[in-house]
């Protein structure tokens, strides 16, 4: 009877592990076609000499350059600033996404007047077509004619800055947008893990005499650390693959001013017929992320407490 049991309850567990494997295949099998296989891809392309456009049964005449096409890179001034203007975008992007995110969750999960009202509208951005946000920022900070502008000259500014078509402003300005953009992810994560905060820790401090400030730093930071390190690893390797509002925005002016790395990759591969160089750039990128997000898990020993 005790060897039946436990082989129905063996039976039960294999049924379930089958179950599960078989949910998580869909998922197993996209991965791989679209994320493995093209990695490997452009692994492998970086090392041949893909960099024009040949026909399909010629693909095995490539010849291995090895480093030559990453030599290439390192010495193309286009694609070494590429990089630099994604690390000021990175920057940029990343501290004000998590400043502002943090700040919003923490007067969300206060007794505000409409705030349930105003939950519901910071996920409107999130929800919003990228392309019909990039058109509604594009008019509203065009220079010449655009309503920001117009506002500012009734104001008394004669000359109001140009905004994005100004080669030092583009930069900072698609930050500030593709900031606006993701910002909903980012406070409905924060507001989550500052309800999970135990109340009666600030009622603890408040009996020791702790201000707000007090309490801020010495309670609701390092109980949400765990959720502020996902948000600053993700947010991170976010801001280097933020092609799509770079593109719709500025396409990379003006004069190269918002030229990222992700858009030299994609110019390079698809209007230059660079796919060698474009693949050896986006294992360049792939390289610099994984370093940075490895020093981010070293170093998130020292802050992060869970």
């Amino acid at each position: 009877m005790i060897v039946q049991k436990r082989k129905g309850f063996i039976n039960i567990y294999r049924q379930e592990e089958i179950a599960a494997y078989f949910f998580i295949a869909p998922f197993l099998l996209l991965f791989l076609i679209f994320q493995v296989i093209p990695i490997l891809s452009a692994f492998a392309i970086s090392f041949v000499n893909f960099n024009k456009f040949i026909p399909s049964d010629k693909i095995s005449s490539l010849q291995f350059v090895g480093f030559d096409n990453f030599k290439a890179v390192l010495t193309d001034p286009i694609a070494v600033a590429s990089f630099g203007k994604s690390f000021i975008f990175s920057i940029i992007y990343v501290t004000l996404l998590i400043v502002f995110a943090l700040a919003i969750a923490i007067a969300l999960n206060k007794d505000i007047f409409f705030r349930g009202f105003s939950r519901t509208m910071i996920l409107m951005p999130y929800v919003s077509n990228i392309v019909s946000i990039s058109i509604i920022f594009t008019v509203m900070f065009n220079p010449f004619g655009g309503p920001i502008n117009e506002l500012l000259k009734q104001m008394g500014i004669t000359k109001p800055p140009m905004w994005l078509a100004d080669s030092n402003m583009a930069l900072p300005m698609v930050s500030l947008i593709a900031v606006w953009h993701s910002l909903a992810f980012q406070v409905i994560v924060l507001l989550a893990a500052l309800q999970g905060v135990s109340k009666e820790m600030y009622e603890s401090a408040d009996i020791d005499g702790a201000n707000s400030w007090q309490q801020f730093l010495n309670i609701t930071l390092p109980m949400i650390s765990p959720t502020t390190f996902f948000l600053l690893v993700t947010s991170l390797i976010r801001s280097f693959q933020n092609y799509d509002i770079l593109k719709n925005v500025t396409n990379g002016g003006p004069s190269a001013a918002s030229r990222v790395v992700a858009l030299n990759i994609y110019d390079e591969a698809f209007n230059l017929n660079h796919f060698s160089k474009s693949a050896a750039q986006a294992m360049i990128l792939f390289a610099i992320v994984m370093i940075i997000t490895v020093i981010q898990w070293k170093g998130q020993k020292k802050w992060v407490h869970y």
